[in-house]
């Protein structure tokens, strides 16, 4: 069985062949590149990836990962961002697919929180675009995502709904620390919304995403502290619903891509060979690589 990261971030330093948004954790000199990235991922032994874009909403912010899909197309595919303030999320969800071939979006908020319905989440329309165009969506934000899941998935039920960071919903502030890397020091482990998280297990479309790990955690590699939360998400979705990512570039430097690799053999060491390929490959093959 072939192994996939399902969830990692590569971007070229800012230039006018591959322009982005810059950030603190991408700032216009930094640079991860793919060459660096497939180095790492052919020592650990995956075989493929899924590229999460991060450089920004416009057409042209997506140069590099488009560029990177059709440089190895039998190693990466990726997703794509949306502004959901645009005057038509949707039109614009349907020019980024023509131009650029994402199988998915990330989405940061769904909603302001007051929506009751599933046809009054202000992401409705871009739901109803995923399911047109079998696109995938991933989401990480604000806890107030997780009550619009509840109200979308089952109306969409052909589209996969991926959890980012093992549904980890941050309510205080990130900081980078000295390996460049987003923390979350004063997040609680687990967080209030933790119970939301699990029980969105009951929609067989939502699935999640084994990673995030080392920006939550209160201790060293392998974060001891993070395993019983694995543990729960492992009882609540199962393996067939699991999808192993290292995040990649943060990880890079510490505790390193090799580790990240191996971390599921400490927080769930009884899993079989079966469960084992499912979480580290197999699912992500069946969603984003059409296996």
């Amino acid at each position: 069985m072939e192994r996939v990261d399902a969830h990692v971030h590569v971007f070229d330093r800012v230039s006018a062949q591959f322009p982005r948004t810059t950030s603190e954790l991408a700032p216009a000199e930094r640079e991860a590149r793919a060459e660096t990235l497939l180095a790492q991922m052919e020592a650990a032994g995956i075989d493929r990836a899924v590229l999460i874009d991060m450089g920004g909403t416009a057409i042209e912010h997506h140069r590099y990962v488009t560029h990177c899909v059709r440089r190895w197309p039998g190693r990466f595919t990726a997703t794509g961002l949306v502004d959901p303030n645009d005057a038509d999320p949707p039109a614009r969800l349907r020019e980024l697919v023509a131009q650029t071939g994402i199988r998915g979006i990330r989405l940061g908020s769904l909603d302001d929180g007051r929506a009751t319905t599933a046809e009054q989440v202000r992401a409705y329309g871009l739901f109803a675009v995923a399911r047109e165009l079998r696109l995938n969506i991933n989401v990480y934000g604000g806890a107030d995502n997780l009550r619009c899941i509840g109200l979308l998935a089952p109306v969409f039920p052909e589209v996969v709904i991926s959890l980012d960071h093992l549904g980890m919903c941050p309510s205080t502030p990130m900081r980078r620390d000295r390996w460049g890397r987003p923390r979350f020091d004063d997040e609680p482990i687990p967080p209030p919304s933790y119970p939301q998280v699990l029980e969105l297990a009951r929609f067989p479309n939502v699935y999640i995403k084994v990673s995030g790990e080392y920006a939550f955690s209160k201790q060293p590699y392998p974060y001891a502290d993070m395993r019983p939360l694995v543990e729960q998400v492992y009882r609540a979705f199962g393996p067939e619903r699991m999808m192993w990512c290292s995040d990649f570039p943060w990880i890079a430097v510490e505790p390193g891509y090799g580790r990240l690799a191996v971390l599921l053999e400490h927080h769930l060491p009884a899993l079989g060979a079966a469960e084992r390929e499912l979480i580290m490959g197999g699912n992500a093959l069946r969603v984003w690589f059409d296996r």
